[in-house]
């Protein structure tokens, strides 16, 4: 489906809006439209519609897609339809060229006369202006360096915190909730969805607006964790043009039968954000978490007010938390009960025994 999905928009990006239609009402039959992907296939399937000139077609789809999940994809259903029942308007004749009626001659060798010729006004002069040159290094200098510090100053109004916890043995939690201090959508944002579905990484992301972004993965083991964690945080670094460190995310169990004892190591080196001074992040850890078990440096983690165990990161510096916990194990503990149990049985039966009562027996 990707590559029909991809071969479709290249046909709708060079005009062939008759091959993308074809290619993509099967996809649509295929997904439904409550699901992101069967409405963004009938959005692009509304453009190529429009392109075509088949405009009922493309209302009828438009009115369903404004009822959609997605907001983002809601918006854009919206300015679609806005276009759609515009009103058209006529067309002045001063905008158009008419070409004169030309009358022919029946006698052989006569120029044909024209008729109702209109004289066209001189084109006026052009602007003294000169010559079009191109600009100087210099503007292009000054062009990338306003960019770059954009870019940097729109990522560093953000609130980043990080879900983690452990639900199991050798199971991890990934979350990231990312919130703009200024409620507006960022560009960074953006950029950072998109470079996550084009990395096509396990996670499920979802925009609710007001600058609120929420990124959750599956639980994974301890290994495929670590790897997902770095591939995110390089691909957040590429979006804001920078180039971070990989972070260190290592599990450790031991199995004493009766229970599990869980070791986490968490390292961040924040140094390459040292200018980013209004970014703000945090790790929140899971419930079952306590301060005895946890040593983190340079920031010490707290509880807010929720009851919430919230590490926050310095920036510029290198971050590490440690953090241990004790897992009972039902099986484990089920095993010591019935082994206490036969030793229990065992000690009665000897007892019977020293007792004269000798061995049970059946009724003649």
């Amino acid at each position: 489906m990707t590559h029909a999905l991809a071969a479709a928009e290249a046909a709708l990006e060079r005009g062939d809006y008759g091959q993308c239609i074809a290619l993509l009402e099967p996809l649509a039959e295929a997904n439904p439209i409550r699901d992101s992907q069967g409405a963004e296939i009938r959005l692009l399937l509304v453009t190529a519609w429009m392109g075509k000139g088949d405009e009922s077609k493309a209302l009828s789809i438009c009115r369903l897609l404004t009822r959609c999940k997605d907001p983002e994809l809601r918006n854009r259903a919206r300015q679609l339809l806005e276009v759609l029942e515009a009103p058209s308007l006529a067309r002045p004749e001063s905008w158009s060229i008419q070409i004169p009626t030309l009358e022919m001659d029946p006698s052989v060798g006569q120029r044909p006369k024209l008729l109702n010729r209109r004289k066209l006004p001189p084109p006026p002069p052009s602007p003294p202006t000169g010559p079009t040159r191109a600009p100087a290094s210099g503007f292009a200098v000054l062009v990338i360096t306003v960019l770059v510090g954009l870019t940097l100053l729109l990522s560093g109004c953000v609130r980043i915190t990080a879900d983690l916890s452990l639900p199991g043995p050798d199971r991890v939690e990934i979350a990231w909730t990312i919130d703009s201090r200024s409620g507006l959508r960022l560009p960074w944002q953006d950029a950072f969805s998109r470079e996550l579905r084009a990395m096509n990484l396990p996670w499920k992301i979802r925009n609710s607006g007001n600058g609120h972004l929420e990124v959750k993965a599956p639980t994974q083991n301890s290994e495929d964790a670590a790897a997902l964690l770095s591939q995110t945080v390089a691909a957040a670094g590429r979006t804001a043009g920078l180039v971070l460190p990989t972070p260190t995310l290592k599990l450790e169990e031991r199995n004493w039968i009766v229970g599990l004892k869980q070791e986490l190591l968490l390292e961040l080196d924040l140094s390459a954000l040292q200018r980013l001074n209004e970014l703000e992040i945090a790790v929140r850890l899971g419930n079952q978490a306590s301060l005895r078990s946890l040593q983190s440096s340079p920031a010490v983690a707290s509880k807010n007010a929720k009851g919430e165990l919230i590490w926050p990161l310095t920036i510029g510096v290198q971050n590490r938390l440690q953090w241990s916990q004790w897992r009972w194990s039902r099986l484990g503990l089920g095993s010591l009960v019935i082994l206490a149990l036969l030793v229990l049985t065992a000690s009665l039966q000897r007892l019977r025994l020293l007792m004269g009562f000798g061995y049970p027996e059946l009724p003649s």
